[in-house]
């Protein structure tokens, strides 16, 4: 982008800010934290019908867009506090974002499974389940150099395509060019915490109901910085709107490098966010207590009701569903004499032959709960796999124990 391209995009989105979102920023000056980062969510939608050549900018330089972005909200924050009257307990953030959302919904913009290399560049939204997340960690990002020879300080900032990793400067920058190849870092381990940001990285892996049968779900790590850290955990299903980029750690003579994609996150949406409490409206709890009433007499025919309708893809089968249903109900949490806690949800082994409908309940237990990721043999580790033979030897001897008329009563 040239000088002209980046004053036109500071401008009609500090004046966009400014009439859009005046409250948001008025909340945010007001805040006692000045060390704090702050987000403003801003509606891509909106933004572009104000102006359609910011769409296109933001489309082919989303990186530089994004740095012009958050200049243009200090800026009207600043022009925000200088225009009140009154600005006891505001004061100026310096700590701002402008998070964009609510991309308008097109196959160059909106993604339901994983990004490839031609993605590379852009500013997508891309929908996942969180499989992982990494500890919280603190990062430098830019340090101070002064030259030897001139004496000149100058700013060298972490590269992020190599792992967040500092370059030695090879040359002076400066106007006198001295030229010069010797410097002295200004900033060692006492790091000031303006030039230090929090950093997680999560994972992300592909929604399994979006998928077509026989695929494999695939996956790729999000970068969160600031503001996003700890917005999710694991289980979550979200939404993250972010670049794509390349990452490869520093080259080394003799080892093979290796790029991978990332996401750098700007926005992240969860889309399960539920509260802590079970909420129920007077009509369900009375739908609920009417069916109970009609199964007084009978209870089991009601449970039997229930369990037709679980994972109803796969007739009859109604032992596997009640043991489903058990697993997906959960037990009661309670402490024994010794005042040990002992939970109340039970693991469940579902063993057979291929074909017989395993995945498919476990499909659909994935499914109807809130909060599950759904992985495959493939990441199992070997201890896992012991246990299982263990089990199911244990198993067979359990049914070695039964006499087929004891069986027969299952």
């Amino acid at each position: 982008m040239n000088s002209e391209q980046v004053t036109l995009v500071g401008q009609v989105f500090e004046s966009y800010v400014s009439e859009y979102h005046k409250n948001d920023i008025l909340l945010i000056l007001k805040e006692s934290d000045e060390d704090a980062h702050y987000p403003v969510v801003v509606n891509a939608m909106t933004l572009f019908e104000t102006n359609m050549e910011i769409g296109e900018y933001f489309n082919a330089f989303p990186n530089e867009v994004l740095t012009v972005f958050d200049s243009a909200l200090r800026r009207s924050a600043l022009t925000i506090l200088q225009s009140l009257s009154q600005p006891e307990g505001a004061s100026m953030k310096q700590n701002l974002h402008a998070r964009i959302s609510g991309l308008p919904v097109c196959p160059e913009l909106v993604r339901e499974h994983i990004p490839k290399t031609k993605d590379v560049g852009h500013f997508l939204s891309v929908t996942g389940t969180v499989i992982r997340t990494s500890l919280v960690k603190i990062l430098e990002f830019e340090r101070d150099y002064m030259c030897n020879k001139c004496k000149h300080v100058f700013v060298v900032k972490a590269d992020f395509e190599q792992y967040y990793t500092f370059c030695r400067p090879s040359s002076c920058p400066s106007l006198e060019s001295c030229d010069s190849s010797k410097f002295t870092c200004l900033s060692g381990l006492s790091s000031s915490p303006t030039r230090c940001r929090d950093y997680q990285e999560i994972k992300i892996q592909e929604q399994v109901q979006r998928l077509s049968v026989g695929s494999i779900p695939r996956s790729m790590k999000v970068i969160l910085e600031d503001d996003l850290v700890d917005s999710c955990k694991s289980g979550d299903d979200l939404t993250v709107y972010g670049v794509v980029m390349q990452r490869w750690k520093p080259f080394q003579q003799g080892v093979r490098c290796e790029v991978e994609i990332v996401l750098k996150a700007n926005y992240v949406q969860v889309n399960n966010e539920q509260s802590a409490g079970m909420t129920m409206d007077e009509e369900i709890q009375k739908e609920f207590e009417d069916f109970w009433e009609s199964y007084k007499s009978d209870p089991f025919a009601g449970r039997n009701e229930i369990l037709a309708s679980l994972c109803p893809q796969v007739f009859g089968m109604y032992l596997v569903k009640l043991a489903v249903a058990m697993v997906l109900a959960g037990g009661i949490q309670r402490t024994d004499a010794t005042g040990t806690r002992v939970r109340g949800e039970s693991h469940l082994l579902l063993v057979g032959d291929p074909g017989t409908g395993k995945s498919q309940f476990l499909k659909y237990a994935a499914k109807i709960t809130p909060r599950s990721v759904l992985t495959t043999g493939i990441g199992s580790t070997s201890a896992a796999s012991r246990w299982s033979i263990q089990a199911w030897h244990l198993f067979e001897r359990f049914l070695c124990s039964f006499s087929m008329t004891q069986l027969k009563l299952f």
